[in-house]
């Protein structure tokens, strides 16, 4: 009895020590010189809040009063304009002075957990059909995209199509070598306006320029067998280089680092439909 007790008692004490090495290994993890400021470097970073928690809260700046719960902005894209070290309970823990991207009057201290970075894999770093869709049915970022998909409920969305916008005319020769048809929309100028706006607003904007340019819901609808290209791009950071999502996917917080730099690197707003040959009549 005394063997098993004994037995017992060892493997408590190993696995408390196995927990505080892993405590002390997260802590370690987060330098304590840690800092981010995006007023001198170049800009915000786009987050998401990630919690379930129903009392995810956003302080003041003085971090003595709440003044936010996180409950009650599911869709809300925060900026994170600079991020601090402070330590807590022994760890250190990331601290964000934030905003809501749609408005600065909604600001205040959070924790990091409580967010993951806005992050757009770029169409160009796909090698499947598949695999694209499955990222834009499921990426947060891609929301827009997603709404903007269903204003042409009828087109297909086709990975070499919407590659082919972010792509040089030579280098788009081979991927629309298989369409007929193609037909650009570009949005110009409105780019910085649709990109500052919460989805709900962007999507009626958009439709209002595609109508405009003679693309109303009954022509978009007509659109059966077109297959379609987006480059919706908005509170986002987005990559098209494989090592530069990476960097950016490998740490929660904001970075700022030789070679690398959290930001809001690309802003576009623009469509491609074209007929797959094997479909034309």
């Amino acid at each position: 009895m005394f063997k098993k007790s004994l037995l017992f008692l060892l493997v408590l004490i190993a696995m408390f020590a196995g927990l505080s090495s892993i405590s002390s290994a997260t802590a370690s993890k987060i330098p304590s010189n840690y800092s981010f400021d995006g007023t001198k470097t170049f800009g915000p970073v786009p987050y998401y809040a990630n919690t379930k928690s129903q009392k995810a809260y956003i302080w003041n700046m003085a971090q003595t009063k709440r003044i936010h719960n996180l409950k009650n902005y599911p869709n809300t894209v925060w900026m994170v304009s600079k991020a601090f070290v402070k330590p807590v309970k022994g760890k250190n823990e990331v601290y964000y002075n934030l905003y809501s991207a749609y408005n600065k009057k909604i600001r205040g201290i959070a924790w990091y957990g409580y967010f993951q970075k806005s992050i757009i894999k770029l169409p160009v770093l796909f090698d499947s059909q598949q695999a694209y869709l499955n990222d834009l049915k499921t990426n947060k970022a891609l929301k827009l995209t997603r709404m903007v998909a269903k204003l042409f409920p009828n087109s297909k969305i086709n990975l070499d199509l919407s590659k082919s916008l972010y792509l040089s005319k030579d280098r788009n020769k081979s991927l629309l070598a298989n369409f007929t048809n193609t037909k650009f929309i570009s949005f110009n100028t409105f780019d910085a306006r649709y990109q500052r706006m919460a989805p709900s607003k962007a999507i009626n904007y958009i439709e209002q320029r595609l109508n405009k340019l003679g693309y109303d819901q009954n022509k978009r609808s007509s659109l059966s067998n077109y297959n379609i290209g987006l480059d919706i791009v908005g509170n986002a950071e987005s990559y098209e280089k494989l090592s530069e999502l990476k960097q950016a996917t490998q740490y929660q917080y904001p970075m700022s680092k030789p070679g690398f730099q959290d930001m809001i690197n690309y802003r576009s707003c623009a469509i491609v439909l074209a007929i797959p040959k094997n479909n034309a009549d």
